[in-house]
C-alpha cells in the first residue's frame, strides 16, 4: 500500500501573494499619523507577527502603547492594505497541481487569521487548502514556531514527512523548531542568506512541484506529479 503523501504547509506573505505594498503602505501611514519616524527600510517588518515589531518600534513603550500601535496598523490594513495585494505568477497552477495530485495543503501565516482568509478568498485560493491557520490576538504566543506546532497537532500531521514552504528566516526557524523540513520560496522577500537556511530552495512555484516530486520518488512513494 502506498504511503500517505506529505502535508505541504505554506506561508502566505511573500510565498503565495505579494502583500508588501499593502503592509508597508499601512505601516508607513500609521507611523506618520502618530508622528513617529519612518525607518528608511521597512522590509524587516514583513514576516514577523505584529506583536513583535511594535516592540522594536517602541522599545521604551508600555504594553498599552504596543497594543495601540498594533491596533492602528491593523485598522489601516483591514480598511485598505489587504486589497493592495497580488498573487505571484505560477502560484495558482502550483497549488492546483499539488491539490489534484492528492497533497494535503495548509496555510500557516503570522498574518492575522481574519485577514489571511479574506485575502485567500479574494483570490479564490481558500478551497485548495485543507486548513488555514493565522495568528490571533487571543493567542498567548505569537511565534511562528508555536503556530506551526498548533497546525501539526490539531491537524494530526506527520512532522517527519511534512514541508514548511516560506520565504523568510521565521519560516525556516519554525520548521527547525518543529523538526519539519523547510523549502524556501526563492521568488519571495527573503534574502539569499535567509533562503540558504532552508533544506531546499525553489526558484519558482513550478520548482516546488519538481522538488516535492523528486523527494517522493526518493522515498519510494508511488504518487508523483
Amino acid at each position: 500500500m502506498a504511503q500517505a503523501l506529505p502535508a505541504l504547509i505554506f506561508d502566505l506573505d511573500g510565498t503565495l501573494t505579494d502583500s508588501k505594498p499593502g503592509i508597508l503602505g499601512c505601516l508607513a501611514k500609521t507611523l506618520a499619523e502618530r508622528g513617529m519616524p519612518v525607518p528608511a527600510s521597512l522590509d524587516r517588518f514583513i514576516g514577523p507577527p505584529v506583536e513583535e515589531w511594535v516592540t522594536y518600534l517602541l522599545p521604551d513603550g508600555k504594553p498599552g502603547d504596543h497594543v495601540a500601535l498594533a491596533r492602528d496598523y491593523r485598522a489601516c490594513y483591514d480598511r485598505e492594505g489587504w486589497s493592495n495585494n497580488s498573487m505571484f505568477p505560477g502560484v495558482r497552477a502550483m497549488l492546483t497541481a499539488l491539490r489534484n495530485a492528492g497533497f494535503p495543503l495548509h496555510v500557516c501565516t503570522s498574518k492575522h487569521e481574519r485577514s489571511a482568509l479574506r485575502i485567500l478568498d479574494a483570490f479564490e485560493l481558500s478551497p485548495l487548502f485543507t486548513a488555514i491557520y493565522g495568528d490571533k490576538i487571543g493567542y498567548t504566543s505569537h511565534s511562528k514556531a508555536d503556530l506551526l506546532a498548533r497546525v501539526l497537532s490539531e491537524r494530526g500531521l506527520d512532522g517527519e514527512s511534512a514541508w514548511m514552504i516560506g520565504d523568510r528566516s521565521f519560516d525556516f526557524e519554525a520548521a527547525r523548531a518543529n523538526r519539519v523540513r523547510s523549502m524556501a520560496a526563492g521568488w519571495g522577500y527573503g534574502s539569499a542568506a535567509e533562503c540558504a537556511q532552508a533544506d531546499a530552495v525553489a526558484a519558482t512555484p513550478a520548482d516546488v512541484i519538481a522538488l516535492v516530486s523528486r523527494r517522493i520518488r526518493l522515498a519510494g512513494l508511488h504518487k508523483v506529479i
